[in-house]
């Protein structure tokens, strides 16, 4: 009797190796507003290092992009390289210091500084500027960012 239990044995173990092998640990799902959280700090990182094709890809294709130093409307990744192209261009040194984040799962707020040159390199004029976006986040992409800015906080150095 014990020569037929021990291959059954063996067999039974073998097929609870192979089975515990292939198991893949349980991964906890990532909620939207970490998600949503992730996308922002990603953002304001390629800004502050003036990654204009990663800031780009973050868009989606009809993503709306309303700013008030902008007129009317940009869409998609394309706008987004309008903008941002020309913002890198007048201010190349802007640094973007975000000290407030609002975040519900496809919607985030940010209250941010941005401090640098008005003008090309080489100009004395520096400011700091308050400004707030407001992004909607979709399948891991911004569909919409509105930014305002309050120029009774802009302050010339």
């Amino acid at each position: 009797m014990t020569i037929i239990l021990r291959p059954i044995m063996f067999s039974l173990c073998t097929i609870w190796l192979f089975a515990a092998c292939n198991n893949k640990p349980e991964t906890t799902p990532v909620s939207q507003k970490e998600i949503s959280k992730q996308i922002v700090e990603e953002h304001f990182r390629y800004l502050n290092n003036h990654d204009l094709k990663s800031l780009v890809a973050q868009y989606g294709d009809k993503a709306k992009i309303t700013t008030v130093d902008w007129d009317g409307e940009a869409i998609g990744p394309q706008g987004a390289d309008q903008i941002y192209h020309q913002v890198f261009y007048i201010s190349p040194d802007a640094r973007y210091l975000v000290d407030n984040v609002i975040n519900s799962d496809s919607i985030v707020v940010v209250e941010y500084d941005i401090i640098g040159l008005k003008e090309k390199p080489g100009s004395t004029i520096r400011y700091d500027m308050r400004n707030c976006s407001v992004f909607k986040i979709k399948n891991d992409k911004i569909t919409a960012e509105s930014t305002y800015a309050n120029s009774r906080l802009y302050r010339s150095k």
